[in-house]
C-alpha cells in the first residue's frame, strides 16, 4: 500500500513514481478519494467549499495528469472516476458536494474524447450511499442558531442513517472491478440501491416540478413553517 494525498502534488508524484518503478506501467486508475460536506449554500464557508473542490475535483485532475503520460506511452489504460448519484440530483444541504460530483461527471465526458485517440478509456461511476466512514469525516458548516438549524439537523440525521444502511463498500468495489473488466467503458455507470438508481431515471422522465416535489417528500424538507426561523415583525 502506498499513501497519497490528492491535494499534494509532491505526494502524488512520489506515489505514482514508486508504482511505475515497481510495475513498469499503470493499467487502471480509480479516482476514489473524496470528502463530503453538509451545508446550506447561504451559510457554507468558502474555505470549506474550496477544500471540497480541491479534493473532489482538483485532486482528480492532479492524479490524472500524473498517470496519463505513462498510459499514453503504453497506448492503453482505464480511468474510473468515482462520482455520485448526487451529481444528477441536487440534494438539499448537499449542494456543494453534488456540485463537485457534477463537475467530475462533465469533466469525465471531456476527458473521454481527449484521451480516446491514445487508447485510454474513461468512465464516471455514480455511486449511491456506500457504508464507509464518510459520516465521521464529513464537513458540517452551519449556524447553530441560524434559520436552517432545525431542518439541517434533521437532514443530517437522515444522511448519516442512509450511509449506515448503504451498500457495503466491498460490494461496491466488486461492481467497479467488474466494470473494469469490460472491453469498453461506458461514459457513466450507476451503482447503488434500486431506489437510488431509479431516481436518475425519474428525473429524466418526470416534469422538473413533479420530480422536485417528490424529492422534497423523500428527503423530508418540504417547507415546514415551524422548522424554519421566521423574521421578526
Amino acid at each position: 500500500m502506498l499513501q497519497m494525498d490528492v491535494r499534494d502534488a509532491l505526494s502524488i508524484e512520489q506515489a505514482v513514481g514508486r508504482m511505475l518503478e515497481q510495475s513498469g506501467r499503470i493499467d487502471l486508475l480509480v479516482n476514489n478519494a473524496g470528502i463530503g460536506i453538509a451545508a446550506s449554500l447561504e451559510e457554507a464557508s468558502l474555505e470549506s467549499t474550496r477544500r471540497v473542490f480541491d479534493t473532489n475535483v482538483c485532486g482528480v485532475i492532479r492524479v490524472c495528469q500524473a498517470v496519463m503520460p505513462s498510459m499514453r506511452q503504453a497506448g492503453r489504460g482505464q480511468i474510473i472516476n468515482i462520482s455520485s448519484i448526487g451529481a444528477r440530483v441536487g440534494l438539499p444541504f448537499r449542494g456543494i458536494y453534488c456540485g463537485s460530483k457534477a463537475a467530475l461527471c462533465t469533466m469525465t465526458e471531456s476527458l473521454r474524447l481527449e484521451s480516446k485517440p491514445f487508447g485510454i478509456q474513461v468512465c464516471s461511476v455514480l455511486l449511491g450511499d456506500v457504508r464507509t466512514n464518510i459520516n465521521a469525516n464529513r464537513i458540517k458548516s452551519y449556524k447553530a442558531n441560524g434559520p436552517y438549524a432545525a431542518v439541517f439537523e434533521k437532514t443530517c440525521e437522515q444522511i448519516d442513517r442512509e450511509v449506515e444502511e448503504g451498500m457495503p463498500a466491498d460490494k461496491a468495489a466488486q461492481s467497479i472491478g467488474r466494470l473494469s473488466e469490460r472491453p469498453f467503458l461506458p461514459p457513466h455507470y450507476t451503482v447503488g440501491k434500486p431506489l437510488q438508481r431509479l431516481s436518475i431515471t425519474l428525473k429524466n422522465l418526470l416534469p422538473a416540478t413533479w420530480f422536485e416535489w417528490a424529492l422534497s417528500k423523500y428527503v423530508q424538507v418540504e417547507p415546514d413553517k415551524q422548522s424554519y426561523s421566521k423574521p421578526k415583525p
